[in-house]
């Protein structure tokens, strides 16, 4: 069993034991989305197709929080945040701006980014150094400012 996979099914056993009912709702929700990716994959997720899945999970939250905002469906929307909220713990210490632009400056730096042209090297190395630690359009925005 995979790292989230173990500490997602040890936190469901506890919030169980606390009678956390909305918070055993969303762990249960991304234990279930883990094992169904594993079982298309007809193998067990390594930790970071693990990653892969929670980030996902928050993504669509965050689509649909938008998308209850702009019906006027604000119940909707607050209960996707509190989703989203006890999703987050699982995720890696995310970046702040400020960090954000001085790691892209960094690596543009040393891979000699001139460009729109040169995006993709960038980003397959940024990739390999932070995946999962910022947001992709606040490195795409810090990208574009130099």
């Amino acid at each position: 069993m995979a790292e989230y996979l173990e500490r997602l099914t040890a936190d469901m056993k506890a919030a169980m034991k606390a009678g956390e009912k909305d918070r055993l709702t969303v762990i249960r929700m991304i234990i279930s989305d883990i094992k169904k990716k594993a079982e298309a994959a007809s193998d067990e997720l390594d930790a970071e197709a693990e990653l892969a899945v929670v980030q996902k999970a928050v993504k669509t939250r965050v689509e649909t929080v938008a998308q209850a905002r702009d019906a006027g469906r604000d119940e909707i929307a607050d209960r996707e945040e509190q989703e989203i909220d006890v999703i987050k713990v699982y995720l890696p210490q995310q970046m702040s701006e400020d960090e954000v632009a001085a790691k892209v400056k960094e690596v543009a730096t040393e891979i000699g980014y001139s460009g729109p042209k040169d995006t993709g090297r960038f980003m397959k190395e940024w990739m390999a150094r932070y995946k999962g630690q910022a947001d992709g359009k606040m490195v795409q925005a810090a990208l574009r400012s130099l």
